[in-house]
């Protein structure tokens, strides 16, 4: 069994005994931060048909957990922050937004131990932003770092570089297939084969009908997988193709596809929108040096 001795957030932070503000040239951030976040160096993202440089970054190498986005709920009940619990409020009846109503994930996904680890989900932009916030909040009362350094979501083309390298690849794992060597599904999409396709004999044309199979046949993934789950990319960062699509700091868009998507749709540069919180989209954390 695990067990926690720290709160999820230390996993970005660790104290900065010696740091002073007149001593700044000591500080390397890369030293001060565990394997949590991870370090993508610049480099060039194609995003729309374009070259955009990308400056080095830090990313949290999953999608933030349920457990994480406790923490942060926990804290701002603590504090009596009740204007800020308001926008971070979970929406868990977004399960039953689908073509199907489970009450067990209304009851248990935000709740139950079981899914401490899986991907936040059913939250707003504003609330992503909000958490991220509140992380750099907690890291400057750790580190005395005020002002050095900002945590917030990820633009795309910070998303597209971190997911993608300096390959041309069509999947994070630098690869154009869905399997790997060994013929393992590479992340948790929705599953299609012959048997759900149709030829539509009046108009030539392809149809999908998916044909009648268990629900959640997503490999090894219960709707949504853990956060770290399956296999990092070359940064060491999980699951930027599927599972949970990811919020950027542009509004109402998500990268990489959801569990909900089909293989196709789970590209890396697979864009999907969004009005409001929903199952399918969540978001991780970058850090960049003012």
């Amino acid at each position: 069994m695990k067990t926690r001795l720290l709160p999820i957030f230390l996993l970005a932070i660790l104290a900065l005994e010696s740091y002073t503000l007149s001593n700044k040239k000591s500080f390397d951030l890369k030293k001060h931060l565990t394997k949590a976040f991870v370090y993508v160096p610049s480099g060039v993202a194609i995003v729309n048909g374009e070259s955009v440089s990308v400056q080095a970054f830090y990313v949290y190498n999953r999608e933030v957990t349920n457990f994480d986005y406790k923490e942060f709920l926990s804290d701002l009940k603590g504090k009596g922050d009740l204007e800020s619990l308001k926008i971070a409020a979970i929406d868990s009846l977004g399960w039953n937004k689908l073509n199907f109503s489970n009450q067990a994930y209304v009851k248990y996904y935000h709740n139950h131990p079981a899914y401490n680890d899986y991907p936040v989900v059913n939250i707003s932009h504003e609330a992503a932003q909000l958490y991220c916030k509140w992380l750099g909040e907690k890291y400057d009362q750790k580190t005395g770092t005020t002002g050095k350094f900002k945590f917030r979501l990820m633009e795309k083309a910070e998303f597209v570089r971190a997911a993608r390298g300096d390959s041309d690849a069509s999947y994070a794992w630098n690869s154009n297939s869905l399997r790997n060597s060994d013929g393992q599904i590479q992340c948790n999409f929705t599953q299609l084969g012959s048997e759900d396709i149709h030829r539509n004999l009046e108009t030539g044309k392809l149809e999908i009908i998916v044909a009648p199979r268990d629900f959640l046949d997503n490999g090894f993934a219960d709707i949504l997988a853990p956060s770290v789950s399956y296999w990092p990319n070359q940064f060491k960062v999980y699951n930027l193709n599927g599972n949970a699509a990811e919020m950027i700091a542009e509004k109402g868009i998500a990268m990489g596809g959801s569990w909900n998507n089909t293989g196709y749709d789970v590209r890396i540069e697979s864009e999907q929108k969004y009005t409001e919180p929903n199952v399918t989209t969540g978001f991780r954390v970058v850090i960049t040096a003012l």
